[in-house]
């Protein structure tokens, strides 16, 4: 099966297939047991893509189609970079998934005014949202080497790629 899916702008292909094992019958495909490919430009039958691996490079063998499907997006949101970035404050809940768990810089200076003061490097691995509709992010967690920071949106001017 093949599926594209957007994540973070970025159109991505997935192809989930049955896990197939050699037996002494031959190659015997499994029906409860599925890997995922993920490619940026459309698979082949040649080429699927690279395989979803866990954090030690082991492939990950999954139990359903669904459950394939959901841990290969929610993993590719922390590692697909946006083509671009929007201004901080035009981010919500649904597209925070751009700008988190991934290293970037942040520019940052006074909440009342456009002047940028420094730069830090970092990762924002948290946001707190706004209480009131439309419960938009209010302070960013940003974990950088020296530590953790809270900033409010206000605060952060711009973000980019390094």
């Amino acid at each position: 099966m093949i599926e594209d899916v957007v994540i973070n702008r970025n159109r991505v292909y997935l192809t989930i297939d049955h896990v197939r094992i050699e037996t002494n019958n031959g190659i015997e495909e499994k029906n409860d047991q599925f890997v995922v490919f993920v490619k940026n430009t459309e698979p082949n039958a040649v080429n699927f893509g690279e395989q979803i691996k866990d954090s030690d490079g082991r492939n990950i063998v999954f139990n359903s189609i669904q459950e394939a499907k959901d841990y290969t997006i929610e993993k590719l949101k922390k590692s697909i970079y946006p083509p671009d970035f929007h201004h901080p404050l035009r981010y919500t809940n649904e597209n925070l998934s751009e700008i988190t768990h991934k290293v970037l810089l942040f520019d940052i200076g006074p909440a009342n005014k456009n002047e940028i003061t420094e730069t830090i490097r970092g990762q924002i691995v948290g946001c707190f949202l706004a209480v009131n509709p439309p419960n938009l992010p209010a302070v960013a967690r940003i974990i950088t080497s020296s530590g953790e920071r809270k900033l409010d949106f206000f605060e952060i001017k711009n973000i980019r790629r390094e």
